[in-house]
């Protein structure tokens, strides 16, 4: 998340610091994932995001901070909109990291733009953006009907309404949809205040004093589950959103159940058309119960 550039530069120095001292780690850090901080600094489409700490896309400070996380950096999410986002689009790209498209106030031909520069997603589409926007256009829409991104969603019942879950993962299709879970520290926590950020009694966070929310206390698996209510699509095509989709847009491999492939796997109920019940996890062989 955006911080001022020597927090972010700790940051990526700590996990590639664990990294090295860790093969298993170094193993299971696929990447790291820069949401910041050359976003909108525009209230609203800057979310949760501090605003004194947002910057202009700079390639100087990228390549700095890419260097001391190792090469580890694999996403980074911008606003096509700033001075200097197209340069470090296509330079990033080139370089092998993902970008996605966030935080922004972008038009329909600066989203082009990015996309003909190398962008390939956007980062939890329908959220970190303003609560009031022109009907049509805007950037939901423009990013919608983008055939070329990939779009991430937060599927927590807070962050989308199931509607809105519907008609994004319709207009993506099940190869372009990826679910997150968009974690926050505070999952978990009772309701009550903690420093810049409240958790309300339903367990929703938002930055304190404003509707906006700042990451879900959901896991992935709820995601899942909304996501099945929303769509009509096979139960293999969901999973496809947390384990296929994800892959292919870093480059990687898509799982599969075969001999020789890691065994890290998932045991889930499925019942009824939009139950989705995780009960145990396989890690590296390893067996775990799920706490719910």
């Amino acid at each position: 998340m955006t911080a001022q550039p020597g927090q972010m530069l700790r940051g990526v120095r700590t996990i590639a610091a664990a990294c090295e001292a860790d093969p298993e780690t170094a193993r299971k850090v696929l990447g790291i994932h820069l949401e910041g901080p050359f976003l909108s600094h525009r209230e609203g489409y800057r979310g949760a995001h501090p605003v004194a700490a947002l910057r202009v896309p700079d390639i100087d400070l990228f390549d700095e901070l890419q260097d001391a996380s190792g090469g580890r950096i694999v996403l980074l999410t911008l606003a096509p909109e700033r001075p200097g986002a197209p340069e470090l689009i296509a330079r990033a790209s080139r370089s092998g990291v993902v970008i996605a498209l966030g935080h922004t106030a972008a038009d329909g031909p600066t989203i082009q733009d990015a996309v003909a520069a190398g962008a390939k997603l956007s980062t939890h589409l329908g959220n970190g953006i303003a609560a009031q926007l022109q009907r049509h256009p805007n950037p939901i829409w423009h990013q919608a009907a983008d055939d070329a991104l990939f779009a991430s969603l937060i599927a927590d019942g807070h962050h989308l309404d199931c509607a809105t879950l519907r008609v994004l993962a319709r207009a993506k299709g099940p190869e372009r949809v990826i679910l997150i879970s968009d974690a926050s520290p505070l999952a978990g926590l009772p309701a009550g205040t903690y420093g810049p950020w409240d958790v309300d009694p339903s367990g929703r966070i938002v930055v304190a004093g404003t509707p906006y929310p700042a990451g879900s206390n959901r896991p992935l698996a709820t995601g899942v589950g909304n996501l099945m209510a929303a769509v009509s699509w096979p139960i293999a095509e969901v999973l496809g959103t947390v384990t296929r989709n994800p892959a292919l847009l870093l480059g990687r491999s898509p799982p599969e159940l075969e001999p020789g492939q890691p065994a890290s796997l998932v045991v889930f109920r499925h019942g009824t058309p939009d139950e989705f019940i995780l009960t145990r996890t396989v890690v590296d062989g390893v067996w775990h119960e799920s706490a719910t």
